[in-house]
């Protein structure tokens, strides 16, 4: 089969964000299909044109075995200015208008994600054109994030755009996608079929993300946040958690802040007007650098908002990552399904609970490197079982088979 998965913000492994398109790709072309990513190159972190265009509208280019189209769109520096929307639009409509295919294989499936919803519709269009299945990954809940996170009112013009686009979405997809199993109950809230959802969870390719030895014997004990700091990971309660146990007197612990993201300033700026020394922040770094981050860290942790958004949808990409580490993870948790106490990996405390936080990452810190092990030993052993790309591309390649009537490779 020959697949096209068109995700606005997918990266290759070699830059920030990302990759999860780029792995699933790989491995079905491992499998004996044929699929290709279709992403923009302006690159959402770090607001900079990707080093993959020559100024053309587009690029058909490989990375590491996997065949990219590199789709231009104009530059934008916050989530809240025009030129962000006008980039959805770009893209989506260059996308749509198809030249740059004009010399490819036609598909068999095609897939639109959701970091926006016209990269979607850009990408049912496609199917329709060639006449193909379509398949919708729920990656934000549109338009459930402006009016549960955003605060924007439901009858404001462009959440009312964006609803009736979810909701065309969701009757002309073959199959929906969707990260977290709690999001059933608001994808059918919002018009889509039950019959069609398939959970396809957030995974990790294991090739980049090889077992690691014993973290450091230095005395200190640092815990490491690595993602997007934006609204959705309540960095805050992290911040205050630090303070605390700064103010507690404990000089072992390190927290470590590694990514980027629209809150980043601020966090940057609350710690040094507010003298918490016990935080270190550091610049987004390539998926192929992230083994160096995991293996100078002792712990990892990560916070949900507690909120509607988080209870009903919300998927952590990054907690997979953290468990595929073999290091423990803290937990801010308020969802009903939680790997880390499932895997026995960690602890799970209540979310946005600075409190929990600080005597969680305390009690770890407390532990000995024998008992810290056996933590992350359990999380990686979880991961492998049930979070490993090839795990989730065969409920994708099941999916895929169902849709089209064709046979796996």
């Amino acid at each position: 089969m020959n697949f096209w998965l068109i995700n606005h913000h997918a990266n290759p492994p070699h830059e920030p964000g990302d990759a999860r398109h780029f792995s699933h790709a790989r491995e079905l072309i491992r499998r004996g299909h044929q699929a290709r990513v279709i992403a923009c190159n302006f690159d959402h972190l770090k607001h900079a044109y990707l080093p993959v265009s020559t100024g053309r509208r587009w690029e058909n280019l490989e990375h590491a075995g996997v065949p990219f189209t590199w789709i231009s769109a104009c530059p934008y520096q916050t989530n809240l200015e025009f030129a962000r929307i006008r980039n959805m639009f770009e893209f989506a409509w260059t996308a749509w208008g198809n030249r740059w295919a004009a010399e490819l294989p036609a598909p068999d499936l095609v897939l639109g994600s959701t970091p926006d919803p016209f990269a979607a519709l850009a990408a049912e269009r496609l199917a329709a054109r060639y006449r193909v299945p379509f398949v919708l990954e729920i990656r934000d809940l549109w338009p459930f994030v402006f009016t549960e996170v955003g605060g924007i009112s439901k009858y404001h013009p462009f959440v009312q755009l964006v609803d009736h686009v979810m909701r065309y979405l969701y009757a002309r997809a073959a199959r929906i996608v969707m990260f977290s199993g709690n999001s059933t109950k608001l994808l059918i809230q919002s018009g889509a079929a039950p019959i069609k959802i398939v959970w396809i969870p957030h995974g990790v390719d294991l090739a980049m993300n090889p077992e690691l030895g014993p973290a450091p014997n230095d005395g200190q004990f640092t815990v490491t946040y690595l993602g997007a700091h934006n609204q959705w990971n309540s960095l805050d309660a992290v911040l205050d958690a630090a303070k605390l146990l700064q103010d507690a007197g404990n000089r072992k612990v390190t927290f470590r802040f590694v990514g980027d993201g629209v809150s980043k300033p601020a966090l940057v700026n609350r710690a040094a007007a507010e003298g918490i020394h016990n935080v270190r922040f550091e610049a987004p770094v390539p998926k192929t650098q992230v083994p160096q981050i995991k293996q100078s860290s002792h712990a990892f942790i990560i916070n949900n908002r507690r909120d509607g958004a988080s209870r009903g949808w919300m998927s952590f990409h990054k907690l997979y990552d953290y468990l595929a580490a073999g290091r423990p993870v803290v937990f801010g948790s308020c969802t009903s399904n939680d790997p880390v106490r499932e895997a026995g990996a960690g602890l799970s405390v209540a979310a946005d609970d600075p409190q929990a936080l600080a005597g969680a990452v305390q009690y770890l810190a407390n532990c000995s490197s024998q008992q810290l092990r056996e933590y992350g030993l359990r999380g990686r052993r979880f991961v492998e079982e049930h979070y490993s790309i090839p795990a989730l591309v065969d409920r994708f390649e099941t999916l895929a088979c169902e849709v089209t009537g064709l046979p796996r490779a």
